[in-house]
C-alpha cells in the first residue's frame, strides 16, 4: 500500500509540470491561432487546418517553454478565461491589421469586374471558399503569393512574436479604450482609401471608353457600337491590367513586409 502511495506521488509530481506546460501552450497558442483565422493566406483553401494547427502549437509551445515553472500553477479558472480573452482579442486585432493589403486587392478587383461588365461571372475564391468576380479573384492570388514570396508570412510570426514582450502572456488585459478611434477608424480608412487610389486609374479609363461608345451611339445608332464596347473593354482591362500589376506589386510591397505592425497596435493598445 505504502508502495502505490509512493508511486502516486511520484507520477503527480512528474505530471503536474507537464500539466502545467500544455496548459501554458494552449493559452500561448490562442494569440497566432486568432491572427491566422482572420489572415487570409492562411484559409483552409490554402494552408490544411492540420498544418496550421500544428504551426500555431509549436510556436505556442516555443513561448510557454520561456516561462517559469510554476506561473500556471496557481491560476484560478477566471484568470485562465481572462488570459484566454485577452490573447484572442491581441491575436484578432493583428490579424485584422495584416489582412487589409488582401481586402484591398479583392475590392480593387470588384470594382474593376464591375464597371467592366465582368460583374456577373462568379469564380470560387480560394481565399474564402466564396464567389468572387475574375480580376478580383486573380488579384487576391497574386499578392498572396508575393506575400509568400517576399517573406511576409515570416515577418508576420516575428511580429507576433515581439508581442510577447510587449504584452506577456500573464499580463493584465490592455487598455481598449483607443482600439476604436485609433485602430478600427484608422485601418477601415486606410482600407478605402487604398482601394480608391489603385482601382481610380482603370476606372477612369473604362467610364472614358463608356463615354466614347455612347457618344458614337448617338452619332450613327443603326451601327449599334454598344455591342463592340464589351470585348473593348475586357481587353482594355487585360492590357491595363499586365501593364499595372508591377506597380501594384511596389506600391503594396511595405504592407505585404508588415514591419511596423507592432508599433501600430502599441499606439491602440496601451499596456496597464
Amino acid at each position: 500500500m505504502d508502495d502505490m502511495q509512493g508511486l502516486y506521488e511520484v507520477a503527480a509530481r512528474t505530471l503536474h509540470p507537464l500539466e502545467d506546460l500544455f496548459l501554458a501552450t494552449a493559452l500561448a497558442s490562442l494569440r497566432l491561432f486568432a491572427a491566422f483565422n482572420v489572415l487570409p493566406p492562411m484559409g483552409d483553401q490554402f494552408v490544411q487546418g492540420y498544418v496550421r494547427a500544428g504551426l500555431v502549437v509549436i510556436i505556442g509551445g516555443f513561448v510557454a517553454f520561456g516561462l517559469p515553472a510554476d506561473v500556471a500553477s496557481n491560476l484560478t479558472a477566471g484568470q485562465w478565461a481572462g488570459f484566454a480573452l485577452k490573447e484572442s482579442m491581441i491575436g484578432l486585432l493583428m490579424g485584422f491589421a495584416a489582412s487589409t493589403v488582401f481586402w484591398v486587392a479583392e475590392c480593387v478587383g470588384a470594382m474593376i469586374d464591375t464597371q467592366a461588365g465582368y460583374n456577373s461571372v462568379q469564380l470560387t475564391n480560394p481565399m474564402s471558399g466564396q464567389q468572387s468576380t475574375p480580376v478580383s479573384n486573380l488579384l487576391v492570388q497574386l499578392v498572396i503569393a508575393v506575400f509568400f514570396a517576399l517573406g511576409g508570412m515570416l515577418v508576420f510570426i516575428g511580429a507576433v512574436f515581439d508581442s510577447f514582450h510587449v504584452w506577456p502572456l500573464f499580463a493584465p488585459m490592455p487598455d481598449l479604450a483607443k482600439v476604436p478611434d485609433l485602430f478600427i477608424v484608422q485601418q477601415t480608412d486606410s482600407l478605402m482609401t487604398s482601394t480608391i487610389k489603385f482601382a481610380a486609374p482603370m476606372m477612369l479609363v473604362l467610364v472614358l471608353i463608356d463615354l466614347g461608345f455612347g457618344l458614337i451611339t448617338r452619332a450613327a445608332d443603326k451601327l449599334e457600337p454598344t455591342n463592340l464596347s464589351q470585348p473593348v473593354k475586357g481587353a482594355v482591362t487585360m492590357l491595363m491590367l499586365a501593364l499595372l500589376i508591377g506597380v501594384l506589386v511596389s506600391q503594396v510591397r511595405h504592407l505585404l513586409l508588415p514591419t511596423g505592425l507592432l508599433q501600430q497596435l502599441q499606439g491602440s493598445l496601451q499596456a496597464r
